[in-house]
């Protein structure tokens, strides 16, 4: 039987890990830690408080985007003594939202000796954790520019809503205006990690976000996808752009997927591609079920992917012998 606040990951031999939250990203994560063999898995369930309660070694709270939405989720399971992993992008960097509860609940994760992580995909690898990655090979950096198109059309309708997918331009607008309709959230977390990471001081970050209409439908036409540019400047001067297109289907839109990465220091350019680019699903779950081990091995506090080694799936005794 696993243990509460494991800092090693491992008590006996299993690890504890429940899931709060049963949607797409709950269900295909919950699937990848069940085909591990050393999981002891609770959940996924859709907001049962006793899978905070429970003080299992991880507790995995996906369930929404903003940070304000899953903190007392976080504080609960920090309290019950589990280390935590959010997939919320908000949580990637919370002290960028909510300074004053970040800085409480890192207090009692310490208090309790166990970790919080904010991060998925986007936070929490392409934007940032592969950023550092990078610039291992760099001196720092004068600019940094990422440009990523993905498709979206595989999305439930919840987080479609939350892009900003299927609107009018009426709705869109009132959608944005009430703040229901994000488009992709996290840019400014990814900024400020890798940022914090090296040391350097960026001004606010300015953020544009254009959606993209099918206009067969006439008047009628409503939103298939978004472009969104966000630039954290240094001293007046853009230092870390992050371009974003995503488009429900990519092919009729004329857009090719991809992710890439250019990095400038003092010797030069240098450009990394990843063709045909990380798929959001898939890749949303691999960094998440890929990341128990880290984290629970992690320091206390809530820290961020800059202070944990890389996310890697990991050969288990009883998949390796099947």
């Amino acid at each position: 039987m696993s243990g509460t606040g494991t800092r090693g990951g491992m008590s006996g031999t299993t690890t504890s890990v429940a899931i709060y939250g049963a949607g797409q990203l709950a269900s295909g994560v919950a699937a990848r830690l069940r085909a591990r063999g050393d999981i002891e898995l609770r959940g996924p369930g859709a907001r049962d408080a006793t899978l905070l309660d429970g003080g299992a070694d991880l507790v995995i709270i996906a369930t929404t985007t903003l940070l304000a939405d899953v903190l007392g989720d976080v504080e609960r399971a920090v309290a019950a003594g589990s280390n935590v992993l959010v997939s919320a992008e908000e949580s990637a960097f919370p002290w960028n939202v909510d300074r004053e509860a970040a800085d409480r609940i890192d207090a009692l994760a310490r208090q309790h000796r166990v970790t919080v992580l904010g991060g998925g995909l986007n936070p929490g690898f392409l934007f940032d954790a592969l950023v550092l990655t990078l610039l291992g090979a760099h001196d720092l950096p004068s600019s940094i520019r990422i440009e990523r198109v993905v498709g979206l059309g595989r999305f439930g309708e919840a987080v479609r809503g939350r892009l900003g997918l299927g609107f009018t331009a009426d709705e869109f607008a009132a959608g944005r205006a009430a703040g229901r309709i994000l488009g992709h959230a996290g840019f400014a977390q990814s900024m400020r990690i890798v940022a914090d990471a090296l040391g350097i001081d960026i001004d606010p970050i300015a953020g544009e976000f254009e959606p993209v209409y099918d206009t067969s439908g006439g008047d009628d036409a409503r939103t298939t996808g978004f472009h969104q540019t966000y630039t954290a400047t240094v001293a007046g001067e853009p230092w870390f752009v992050a371009d974003f297109i995503g488009n429900v289907d990519l092919a009729a839109a004329g857009l090719t997927p991809g992710d890439r990465v250019t990095i400038t220091d003092d010797h030069g350019t240098r450009t990394v591609t990843i063709d045909p680019g990380v798929p959001s699903q898939e890749g949303s779950v691999a960094v998440i079920a890929n990341s128990v081990d880290r984290v629970i091995a992690g320091p206390p506090g809530w820290v961020t992917i800059a202070a944990l080694p890389p996310a890697f799936p990991r050969m288990t005794t009883d998949r390796s012998t099947t």
